[in-house]
């Protein structure tokens, strides 16, 4: 096996996969569904005057060869970007796409399964998490309805639909790779359903289907080509996408409420169980006026438990500017649950546009009850950038305002509380208006 050509090879993986007893698990089935899913698949193609970007040109050396000063930027005219959208309602005519398929789009063409080009408006994007939603006007439309991404698991069947390289209303198999993946550093709000269907430049805003014919997710992409990539693609689940999606064709943007609570997987001692404490607190924010400290473990928010860093941040990016959160926390043993109304950072802020402060953003904080928010301790003078303190995250200017969650008043104090602490001591401090806590084993 090891000696055959890679085609050959790739051919005898794909025969084993599609054996005879494949049609038993709904294989044979997928054929019934893509006559009812391809009309709802479209392609996308958006032109636009882009900057022009690459490392090359992002190079000072490069730009000095090529006579390029410092401020100039190239512009693309008429550049072209291709991908794939899907229908979600015939009667209004509404499409959902990935963002970045129609950013800063001039125009828009949407390509129908029956060869009809039509031009489309855009509705709302939310580049955070790469959802757009486009509006076509046209008879005879074909839609999907939204499945249930969250009873998917790894191993199951799925298809992806699209327009890879342009050739319109292809359909590629595969399975389940893996569900809820997170930490990519692809969008602000990750949690991937991964799949080995084959994914290529133009799949981007297709859909992932079942063999029921329904729309589990829209299709972010795949990594970058390369040898270690291969059959790995990515896609942002159905009961994520549709909310997203009900917002931008309500509001045309996605408003979100300032929480100011940042949560990381932590465990206090070797027999304790991992919590989600929190690591990061805004200043003046909801959270922090509530009474949420650093340190506290969040098991629930508006009733829903959450496990995962990725599950708390994609839940708190749901929530509406003018929320009325639950968040249920556990603190030294106890629990309780905090109830309050979210804000719209933007009323958080002023601007100024005179002389020296001209397009500056001021933040306008009440006075805080919170320790943590309170500029009490002293100044780290200087963090050498070789020692732990550095690698852990502290830096000169940060105020020191706990050790292990005890004020940290004075040198002899601290000296002290260090003395005191065990394998691991954590470290509050305050900087630039947030809280922090760094855990230093």
């Amino acid at each position: 096996m090891q000696n055959l050509p890679r085609f050959l090879l790739a051919t005898a993986i794909y025969v084993f996969t599609a054996s005879p007893a494949a049609p038993a698990s709904g294989y044979a089935g997928f054929s019934g569904a893509l006559v009812r899913v391809r009309p709802a698949v479209v392609g996308i193609s958006s032109t636009a005057n882009r900057v022009l970007t690459n490392d090359l040109l992002d190079d000072a050396n490069v730009r000095k060869i090529l006579g390029l000063p410092e401020h100039v930027l190239i512009l693309e005219s008429d550049a072209t970007v291709t991908g794939s959208g899907i229908i979600i309602d015939a009667e209004e005519g509404y499409i959902v796409t990935n963002s970045h398929v129609i950013a800063d789009a001039d125009d828009i063409a949407v390509t129908l399964n029956d060869g009809r080009v039509l031009p489309a408006a855009v509705v709302g994007s939310d580049p955070p998490t790469d959802l757009a939603v486009l509006k076509i006007g046209a008879p005879g439309l074909v839609a999907l309805d939204w499945g249930q991404s969250s009873v998917l698991k790894v191993g199951d069947f799925v298809v992806a639909v699209g327009s890879p390289l342009g050739l319109e209303q292809t359909a590629s198999f595969g399975i389940v790779s893996g569900l809820s993946r997170s930490g990519l550093g692809i969008d602000d709000y990750e949690d991937y359903i991964q799949t080995d269907a084959a994914l290529n430049p133009g799949n981007s805003g297709g859909a992932l289907v079942n063999a029921a014919g329904e729309l589990l997710g829209v299709v972010r992409g795949a990594p970058p080509p390369n040898e270690g990539a291969q059959g790995i693609g990515f896609v942002i689940p159905s009961e994520f996408a549709s909310k997203i999606v009900r917002a931008l064709i309500k509001d045309g943007e996605i408003r979100r409420g300032w929480l100011g609570v940042s949560v990381t997987l932590s465990q206090e001692g070797d027999d304790a169980m991992w919590d989600l404490v929190v690591d990061r607190l805004s200043c003046n924010s909801a959270a922090e006026r509530q009474g949420v400290r650093l340190g506290d473990a969040v098991t629930a928010l508006n009733g829903h438990a959450v496990s995962t860093e990725a599950a708390f941040r994609n839940a708190v990016s749901l929530l509406a500017a003018d929320a009325h959160v639950t968040l249920d926390i556990r603190r030294e043993g106890r629990t309780q649950r905090l109830d309050f109304k979210l804000v719209d950072p933007a009323s958080m802020h002023g601007a100024l546009d005179h002389g020296v402060l001209d397009s500056v953003t001021l933040g306008l904080p009440d006075t805080s009850a919170s320790r943590a928010c309170t500029p009490n301790g002293p100044v780290l003078m200087e963090v050498p950038s070789d020692s732990v303190a550095y690698a852990a995250g502290l830096r000169s200017g940060d105020y020191l305002t706990s050790i292990n969650g005890e004020p940290a008043v004075s040198a002899s104090r601290i000296q002290a509380l260090m003395d005191a602490a065990d394998a691991q001591v954590s470290f509050d401090i305050l900087r630039a208006g947030t809280a922090y806590r760094f855990v230093v084993p």
